[in-house]
């Protein structure tokens, strides 16, 4: 929707309906990401440094299932609420993006305003940068530590996708956080010319690159993809006839 109103300069297929569930994607969805992937990157460091955590069926519920789905419905459900439910004077343009924006801002208190900016967008992307980072180092530092191969080789491949898919947030989102922490110091007017046509406009790359990004991740897509090219190959080999005399 956005890249359709971005190129025809409207939304082609305006009806309230369809505004309230593309702001809801474009929040609640998208910050349920977000919050979901710091919760992954945190967790990778209980996965790998501290398996005893998650030994039990008790533990595993506790550590891994439990935050996992409050991260997952936290922001889909609030924004759910606030987009659906919560008691506004509802003014969608066709020509704007998201319609306009959310109806919400006009009446709920600024507390909550600066609250959802801090929480449910700047601190994530914060600390998923906190937690790549230091995964690394100590995935580095333990190195050598790790006697069997076998679990050498499962870290690498837990590392490398998280690595990939942090870099993508990181990329895309972490400049949009800093200009937005810079102007919260009281410098409003800090990058106020590039951060609507260029920085914001990046933080819709991730939802575009992440699936190719997480299928580079898959172990074994190598050689399945090699598998399938040679098996491509063969199936368009030419085989002369035998002529029997």
């Amino acid at each position: 929707l956005t890249l359709d109103r971005d190129r025809v300069g409207y939304v082609s297929l305006f009806s309230p309906t369809l505004c309230r569930f593309w702001q809801l994607v474009d929040n609640g969805i998208w910050y349920g990401g977000i919050s979901l992937m710091m919760w992954a990157s945190f967790e990778r460091h209980i996965l790998v440094f501290h398996s005893n955590f998650v030994r039990t069926t008790g533990q595993l519920v506790l550590v891994h299932y439990i935050p996992l789905i409050f991260f997952s419905l936290y922001a889909p459900l609030l924004y759910f609420y606030l987009i659906f439910i919560y008691p506004c004077d509802e003014d969608f343009d066709s020509t704007s993006l998201l319609c306009g924006g959310m109806c919400f801002y006009a009446t709920i208190p600024n507390w909550f305003l600066v609250y959802d900016s801090f929480v449910d967008y700047t601190i994530p992307i914060l600390l998923i940068v906190v937690f790549s980072i230091s995964l690394l180092l100590r995935f580095i530092r333990q190195k050598q530590r790790l006697q069997q191969a076998v679990t050498w080789r499962q870290c690498r491949k837990m590392t490398i996708q998280l690595t990939l898919v942090s870099a993508t947030y990181l990329m895309f989102d972490l400049p949009y956080v800093i200009i937005f922490l810079v102007q919260s110091c009281g410098y409003p007017n800090f990058a106020s010319n590039i951060i609507q046509p260029y920085v914001a406009s990046l933080t819709y790359v991730p939802a575009i690159v992440l699936p190719y990004t997480t299928l580079l991740a898959l172990p074994g897509l190598k050689q399945k993809l090699h598998s399938l090219f040679f098996w491509k190959r063969h199936q368009r080999q030419i085989v002369p006839l035998t002529t029997y005399t």
